[in-house]
């Protein structure tokens, strides 16, 4: 029968519930096709559960199952599953349904805009089983219109096609979603992400709970999550500064009272090395600047300066939330890199609180790397 054999001594991180595989743990592999689901084996020829795997790629394979069960089965069951996690936690009609790893679908992504699902396939071995999941949903579900939009990086390095269409319902290219209060317009084929940054709620309820009469900064603010919140906090103004004319004019759609927010189209680090920050509350939410290890040095610099931009300019008794979303830099890294940004500025900086993530994103205490997000609440004396 075909399947994979690990070396003596690598089934260690399989026995533990760690979903990836690496080629470098594996003694034999039959030929096969780039996603296929095989049988997993120690190297005393003890089963161990049943992954997809891709013949080229350094994660060679990640695991669906740690039991004989039916790897198909398998699959539908831990959907199910995610499903009935975010029935008992998350009523936002905004929410991840699907968090991959987290939920033991390794490779899948599945968000909830309303009646509308977005899904983000990332590997050969999800993209093989599209057709079972996309049933599931339906099945469960019964949306209106379920998009695909995957366009990672770590697609095109398992050899797939960049994917953004409509695979099931009727076409809704916009809708409405509201979270703490506040209502946000959401285009699941536009933009970053499917649409929105889910990842981000708790924080942003924490910035509506910290903007009465401040004034507001939101860099890198795409379509005005963390402004909008401000607002709806009472900030006394904020100004949004993003790149995107796209984002900027959806974030202008979203403003109720031009008068108190001003959106402003521009590079986040030109703004930042040019303009005063007599801002008592400002938001740095960057994308991923490291989206591969070979990123790590650039994007440590990055992340530095922005921040002692930030620091060198924000006034005292000043509250800065900063944040990193790149998966190389943990959250250690990240603390000592905004630690090194104050210490360039000679400012006496507190940490009043870390990031607070959303109840429908799990990440599982087996496979530490899917907390991916990092933020840290700082008081600027």
């Amino acid at each position: 029968m075909s399947r994979i054999v690990l070396k003596p001594g690598k089934e260690k991180s399989v026995l533990s519930c760690h979903p990836w595989i690496f080629s470098g743990a594996i003694a034999r592999r039959p030929s096969h096709e780039p996603g296929e689901i095989l049988p997993v084996y120690s190297s005393d020829n003890k089963f161990l559960g049943y992954g997809y795997f891709h013949p080229e790629n350094s994660i060679a394979g990640r695991m669906l199952t740690f039991t004989d069960q039916n790897p198909l089965e398998a699959l539908k069951t831990a959907i199910n599953k995610a499903l009935q996690l975010r029935e008992t936690f998350t009523s936002f009609s905004g929410r991840r349904l699907i968090n991959a790893e987290g939920d033991n679908l390794p490779g899948l992504i599945v968000d909830q805009y309303d009646n509308v699902l977005v899904l983000q396939i990332h590997t050969a071995g999800m993209e093989r089983l599209k057709s079972i999941i996309r049933h599931q949903l339906v099945k469960h579900l019964r949306p209106r219109a379920i998009y695909e939009k995957s366009l990672s990086s770590a697609r095109r390095q398992e050899g797939l096609p960049d994917i953004q269409e409509l695979i099931y319902g009727i076409e809704t290219p916009e809708v409405t979603i509201e979270e703490h209060g506040v209502t946000y317009i959401i285009q699941p084929l536009q933009g970053q992400k499917t649409g929105f940054f889910l990842d981000q709620r708790e924080m942003r309820l924490q910035v509506l709970k910290l903007s009465h009469n401040k004034r507001v900064l939101n860099c890198f603010a795409y379509t005005g999550g963390f402004s909008l919140a401000a607002l709806k906090g009472g900030a006394h103004h904020v100004t949004s500064v993003d790149i995107s004319s796209h984002a900027c004019a959806l974030a202008a759609r979203h403003t109720f009272d031009p008068g108190q927010h001003t959106i402003i189209q521009a590079d986040v680090f030109d703004f930042l090395r040019t303009q005063p920050l007599d801002y008592e509350l400002v938001v740095l939410d960057p994308p991923a600047f490291a989206k591969k290890r070979a990123d790590l040095e650039m994007a440590s610099k990055g992340y530095r300066d922005i921040n002692r931009l930030a620091f060198q300019k924000m006034p005292r008794s000043s509250i800065l939330l900063t944040s990193s979303c790149s998966s190389y830099i943990d959250l250690e890294l990240f603390q000592r890199i905004i630690f090194q940004a104050a210490a360039d500025t000679a400012r006496f900086v507190r940490i009043l609180s870390r990031h607070i993530p959303a109840l429908d994103h799990p990440v599982s205490l087996y496979h530490p790397e899917g907390n991916y997000l990092k933020s840290l609440l700082l008081y600027i004396e």
